[in-house]
């Protein structure tokens, strides 16, 4: 095994961390905004998919580099590598901004408090999902796994786009404060909206 094959393990290692201290948090999130009365939990009949495509993703990947001897490209794997730092540190700053109200779920309310407008709160409306995003892009590129960015990126953006985002928005924007500040805003980039 080379060394940028190990770095790319690393960088999983990293992800696979992060994504199971997101689901601890998620829990203890969910489970302390249902004491109040102003949260509502929409149970999503799809969320199993997000799980099982982001489990996937995690296992194949790596596996695609090491068996179908995937070539690491220096210039690629740099700007893969930033683009995985930037991930990082956007997902840290959501962290501190949302505190106990970010979720892997759909738990809202109907409380103006609920609406978080500072930071890249202020451009866009899924700062979170634009990180899911980039990291499936980045994490497949560091190592040229083709074939897993083509498939898992692609069925990440139809779960988003036809399931989650969809049902999601109908929920937030049923919220006065939040439609107030985010009618304007593009879903991942300023100015752009779909």
């Amino acid at each position: 095994m080379n060394s940028s094959f190990l770095f790319f393990i690393g960088l999983f290692c990293i992800t696979i961390f992060l994504r199971l201290f997101e689901l601890i948090v998620a829990q203890r999130n969910k489970k302390q905004n249902l004491k109040n009365s102003n949260f509502y939990y929409y149970k999503e009949s799809y969320y199993f998919m997000f799980v099982v495509l982001h489990s996937s993703f995690l296992l194949f990947t790596p596996l695609e580099v090491y068996f179908f001897k995937r070539s690491f490209n220096p210039i690629l794997g740099v700007i893969s590598f930033l683009i995985y730092a930037f991930c990082l540190i956007l997902r840290f700053h959501i962290f501190s901004i949302l505190k106990e109200k970010w979720n892997t779920e759909l738990v809202v309310s109907s409380s103006p408090d609920f609406v978080v407008t500072r930071g890249i709160y202020s451009y866009i409306r899924h700062p979170n999902y634009l990180v899911v995003i980039l990291e499936i892009f980045s994490l497949s590129l560091f190592h040229s796994a083709w074939i897993s960015l083509v498939i898992f990126s692609s069925l990440n953006l139809l779960l988003l786009l036809k399931y989650r985002i969809p049902q999601e928005e109908n929920l937030l924007f049923q919220n006065p404060h939040y439609k107030e500040h985010f009618a304007n805003k593009g879903r991942f980039f300023p100015k752009i909206k779909f």
